[in-house]
C-alpha cells in the first residue's frame, strides 16, 4: 500500500499558497508540488489533498494511506461530510477522486511526522515568491 503525504505553505492568511505531495511506494519515493495561486490556509490544505489524489492517480496507485497534519480534514474524511460550506466543493472533488482506488484510508499525523512533505511545500512558496517579487521588480 502505498503512503501519501501533503501539506500546504501559505505567506499570510489569506495568501499566495503552495503544496507538496511525497508519494511513497514500494519501489519509489517521488514529490511534487503546485501553486495554489492566493487563498487561505484551510483552502489550501482541502486544495493540496485534491492534488495529493491526483499524483496519485497519476502514478496509477489504488491502495493508499493519506497522512495529513490536518485534524479537519481527517475529521471530515472519516464523518464523510464537510460542515463548512467554504470547503464543500473540494470534498465532493476528494470524492469523486475516491472513486479511482480501491482502498484509500486518511490519517491525522502531527506535524513533526509530516516534515517532508511540509519541507517541500514551503520551498515551493519561497521559490513562487521570489519569481513573484522579480516580477514586480521588471515592472
Amino acid at each position: 500500500m502505498a503512503k501519501i503525504y501533503f501539506d500546504a505553505a501559505t505567506a499570510g492568511n489569506p495568501g499566495q499558497s503552495a503544496c507538496a505531495v511525497v508519494l511513497v511506494t514500494e519501489h519509489e519515493r517521488i514529490h511534487f508540488d503546485f501553486d495554489l495561486g492566493i487563498t487561505d490556509n484551510h483552502s489550501a490544505e482541502w486544495a493540496s489533498f485534491v492534488y495529493a489524489l491526483k499524483c496519485a492517480k497519476a502514478h496509477y496507485i489504488t491502495t493508499a494511506l493519506v497522512y495529513t497534519d490536518s485534524k479537519l480534514i481527517e475529521d471530515s474524511m472519516n464523518k464523510g461530510q464537510v460542515k463548512n460550506k467554504k470547503f464543500k466543493h473540494y470534498f465532493d472533488q476528494i470524492q469523486a477522486l475516491e472513486t479511482n482506488f480501491d482502498l484509500l484510508f486518511v490519517r491525522w499525523v502531527p506535524r513533526n511526522q509530516n516534515k517532508e512533505a511540509n519541507h517541500h511545500a514551503k520551498n515551493a512558496l519561497y521559490k513562487i515568491t521570489q519569481t513573484n517579487k522579480k516580477k514586480l521588480r521588471h515592472k
